[in-house]
């Protein structure tokens, strides 16, 4: 699909730029725009299903919680709620990662401290509760984020959050 795109903008250009010069540069320019589009993050639907489901991490403050919860659809939303100094923030859109950021609807994103990755639930008990649903369950996912940066007035710094996908 982009190639094809490409290829019609190449032919676009030739048309109204008969230099060669100028044609060779604004190929140019266009392949370097090719490269960095087919780089971007893969939604996590697709290439790391490990993201999907309700993360939970635990209470903020004295009376607030942080969720994360990322659907099959690769839909995400964050929510921080901070009754201690009377603040929620929430943040949504499409989620995509790479090994190092968890980005949440194209600017916003996460740092990747740690991995999402099992636990040994004999070991590393931690009962998650999902607000969402009012359930509670041992989780048996965690991982560790850092962030959200390019967010105005919502930086938690770094925070584990734990899943139960059974």
């Amino acid at each position: 699909m982009a190639f094809l795109l490409l290829c019609a903008i190449a032919g676009n250009i030739c048309t109204l730029y008969p230099n060669k010069k100028t044609i060779k540069k604004s190929l140019i320019i266009l392949s370097l725009l090719l490269a960095g589009l087919s780089s971007c993050k893969k939604q996590v639907e697709k290439d790391r299903p490990e993201f999907i489901g309700y993360w939970s991490g635990g209470s903020y403050a004295e009376y607030g919680y942080i969720y994360l919860d990322i659907g099959e659809n690769s839909r995400a939303y964050f929510y921080m709620l901070d009754y201690e100094n009377n603040h929620d923030y929430h943040s949504g859109g499409v989620a995509r990662a790479d090994d190092e950021k968890l980005t949440i609807g194209g600017t916003k994103y996460f740092t990747i401290i740690e991995y999402p990755h099992p636990i040994d639930t004999t070991v590393e008990r931690k009962r998650i509760i999902n607000h969402l649903d009012n359930s509670q369950k041992i989780a048996n996912w965690k991982m560790v984020l850092d962030g959200l940066y390019r967010s105005t007035d919502c930086n938690v710094g770094e925070w584990t959050f734990y899943k139960a996908d059974y």
